[in-house]
């Protein structure tokens, strides 16, 4: 994250630390120096500060600057190369999820775009599927046409062969009929007689 100016919100604050750190050091140096300071510029009568007094306090600013260089400075270190690498690791996951959506969204434009190809096609398939129906069906139902009008046929053979078999029984029937009728007109009693006789011999001659 940057700040206004183009900074790292965490260099920012980092950097107002250290000047606040800075700030309370001079302070603290300056601190045991004022009095002395103060009393050499209100007059000549005033006696300068001894070296006890200027030494001893710069010896404890020097001791609280090692103490803070030792120990403050690496964590304030640390703490701005943690904020620092946050800062840096955001970003970098930002930029990925911004390529990431940029790329998902090429990916739909590119979808959307063909579409109205993919949609033609669509219908181009279904009207190729209809038509290959369609030349199945009839194919079909030519099929079927043709077993029925082949048994058709077969059955108008049949029924032409039973009448004509019809036709010859009762041709016989009345042939018959007729042939008796006749032979009953003009055959006498001695005839038939006669005609009764050679029937039996044959019969007794074929056991």
């Amino acid at each position: 994250m940057r700040g206004g100016g183009g900074e790292p919100c965490g260099g920012r604050h980092g950097g107002q630390d250290i000047g606040e750190i800075g700030a309370v050091n001079i302070a603290a140096f300056l601190d045991p120096f004022i009095p002395a300071l103060a009393l050499a510029a209100g007059g000549e009568g005033h006696h300068a500060p001894s070296i006890n007094d200027i030494w001893f306090p710069l010896a404890n600013f020097l001791i609280y600057v090692f103490i803070l260089y030792k120990f403050a400075l690496p964590l304030v270190r640390d703490f701005l190369k943690t904020r620092r690498d946050e800062v840096v690791s955001t970003m970098a996951q930002a930029a990925a999820k911004k390529q990431a959506a940029e790329a998902l969204v090429a990916d739909y434009r590119k979808k959307l775009a063909g579409l109205d190809n993919e949609i033609a096609g669509l219908h181009a398939a279904l009207r190729e599927e209809g038509e290959r129906e369609k030349r199945r069906l009839v194919s079909e139902a030519e099929a079927i046409a043709l077993k029925v009008k082949e048994d058709a046929a077969f059955l108008g053979e049949q029924e032409v062969k039973i009448a004509r078999q019809r036709l010859r029984l009762e041709m016989a029937n009345e042939a018959e009929a007729a042939a008796r009728l006749l032979l009953e007109r003009h055959l006498t009693a001695a005839d038939q007689a006669r005609l009764a006789e050679e029937f039996i011999q044959s019969v007794g001659q074929s056991r």
